[in-house]
């Protein structure tokens, strides 16, 4: 009951700051997209209110009604290319039902993350999304996360969270909102909201480290690497990466490496039916991607055209790709994979060009930090998503929108920043 009580006095916050201004609904949007709000309260009345839809509806017809800027630029028009590829895929699916069914939610991801780009327009405002994803989705997996380390220490959590789904996508999804929590962190304003920040990662992090996820550790450790060349104060980074480290040697279980020791395993050595299987569904991709080169058997397809690929006929039916390269390649054709691969070389490059700009300006670190981050979390998403089917998670799309908008934001600050000085001398 306390649940419903709980969500219910947001929805009531939401609905209220809702009414003052399209980013703000956009802020109400990201809280019930993140924190799942239907699943968490383990019943029917959140979900009969259709918050998603409602709340969706709101945020574009408000954002029509305040003329924004429509911020047309080659990143804007690299999302909506890879939308209209999607589209294609959908006319030319050998299972259109099932597409037509996943466009009308993959839709609402890339609306939204163009709405970030038009919407968050500032500094003060690109912190508030990046604080409201930070607790809403942080909320329940560091509670889970200190909860598996106080009561078992080491044992695997195998629980889904609604907005990143089974063991893996949740390991991945932990990983990539650990730069983000540490970004909060590091802009925080005072102490108390630094810790606050700090507790959700560590939190994050060992929900994450207990899916006992493959491709989630190899995230991990990607992201210790990056975390460690783009830190303002190495040995810093350096010193947590190691504490970390030291502790999920002690804390995990020999059942865990072992698990993460089948990484590296040769085929004759002790190579288990999840990961050889990864290589044949790549393999079937492939086919699917020679078979029809430019449009690929169709959006979210892959599962359902499985079985006619699957000459072996091994691994069953209804597989997933398991990694977001041959998951578009075979769902989207060669067009695809090189919009998708565009779109997320555009968001590192956006990411590094923040860094650029704001190179020697103290009073835009704030945003060489988010810029950073951004990047972090990409790198997880490419190395995890590696091996995970995530190539329309929400997640990944709005930080590449994120990226987008940090930009901008970065051009006018620096801009006006460099101004500065001469129209004192002017004055």
């Amino acid at each position: 009951m306390w649940r419903i009580v709980f969500c219910m006095l947001i929805i009531a916050a939401g609905v209220y700051f809702s009414a003052q201004g399209a980013f703000y609904a956009l802020l109400f949007y990201l809280w019930n997209a993140y924190f799942r709000p239907d699943y968490w309260t383990f019943g029917g009345f959140i979900m009969s209110l259709h918050l998603s839809l409602i709340v969706g509806i709101y945020l574009v017809i408000r954002t029509i009604a305040m003329v924004p800027n429509p911020q047309i630029n080659i990143r804007t028009i690299l999302i909506w290319l890879f939308f209209a590829q999607t589209l294609i895929g959908c006319f030319t699916s050998e299972y259109p039902l099932t597409s037509w069914l996943f466009f009308q939610d993959f839709t609402k991801v890339i609306l939204v993350t163009y709405l970030i780009v038009v919407l968050v327009t500032d500094r003060k405002q690109f912190r508030w999304v990046l604080v409201v994803i930070g607790i809403s989705l942080g909320f329940e997996t560091a509670k889970q996360g200190w909860a598996n380390l106080v009561r078992a220490p080491g044992a695997q959590n195998n629980n889904p969270i609604a907005f990143l789904g089974d063991n893996n996508g949740v390991a991945m999804g932990c990983m990539m909102l650990l730069p983000l929590l540490g970004a909060l962190a590091q802009t925080a304003k005072g102490q108390r909201e630094r810790f606050v920040h700090r507790f959700f990662a560590f939190g994050v992090f060992m929900r994450g480290i207990s899916t006992y996820s493959r491709g989630g550790f190899l995230g991990a450790g990607a992201l210790a690497v990056i975390m460690v060349l783009r830190a303002e104060r190495k040995v810093r980074a350096i010193i947590v990466v190691a504490v970390l480290a030291v502790l999920i040697w002690n804390v995990m279980p020999a059942t865990f490496w072992d698990r993460m020791n089948s990484i590296t395993a040769s085929e004759d050595e002790r190579r288990d039916e999840s990961a050889a299987g990864r290589l044949y569904f790549w393999k079937v991709a492939t086919r699917m991607a020679e078979a029809k080169p430019m449009t690929g058997v169709g959006l979210n397809a892959y599962a359902r055209a499985y079985g006619t690929y699957n000459t072996e006929g091994i691994f069953g039916a209804d597989r997933a790709a398991h990694s977001i390269w041959f998951g578009v390649l075979s769902e989207l054709g060669y067009p695809g994979l090189l919009l998708f691969i565009l779109n997320i070389v555009m968001a590192f490059w956006s990411c590094w060009r923040v860094g650029r700009l704001t190179r020697g300006i103290p009073g835009l670190r704030d945003l060489k930090i988010y810029a950073n981050a951004l990047i972090s979390t990409l790198v997880v998403y490419c190395v995890a998503g590696s091996f995970l089917a995530q190539q329309y998670s929400e997640f990944a799309w709005h930080v590449i929108g994120l990226s987008t908008a940090l930009h901008l934001i970065a051009i006018k600050e620096a801009s006006a920043l460099r101004m500065l000085p001469a129209v004192k001398r002017a004055a």
